[in-house]
């Protein structure tokens, strides 16, 4: 199992379009059983990201998708790079099946 919760910053005024980009084609991916886009409702920039996979391998080979790359691609430009911050959890319940 692998597990990632994501804090993003939207480059300012860009939230809206960024979590457009992020709720497109929200059929789970291959190995994905968890992939959630929320907002917290005291941070005007911040977007965070919950995903569970079945592994570390699949989360990567989800990064070599075609669909997958032409979203991030057009997300990038909307992101504060220095705005994001990444954890790496290890579930132990609770897992959607």
């Amino acid at each position: 199992m692998f597990m990632l919760h994501v804090r993003i910053s939207a480059k300012v005024g860009k939230r809206d379009e960024l979590l457009t980009i992020m709720a497109e084609d929200s059929e789970l991916l291959p190995g994905c059983r968890l992939y959630v886009v929320a907002v917290d409702v005291a941070d005007a920039d911040g977007v965070w990201v919950t995903e569970i996979w079945d592994s570390e391998e699949a989360h990567d080979a989800s990064l070599s998708l075609d669909r997958v790359r032409e979203r991030i691609a057009r997300a990038m430009p909307l992101i504060d790079p220095d705005g994001i911050r990444q954890q790496r959890l290890d579930a132990r319940a609770g897992i959607p099946g």
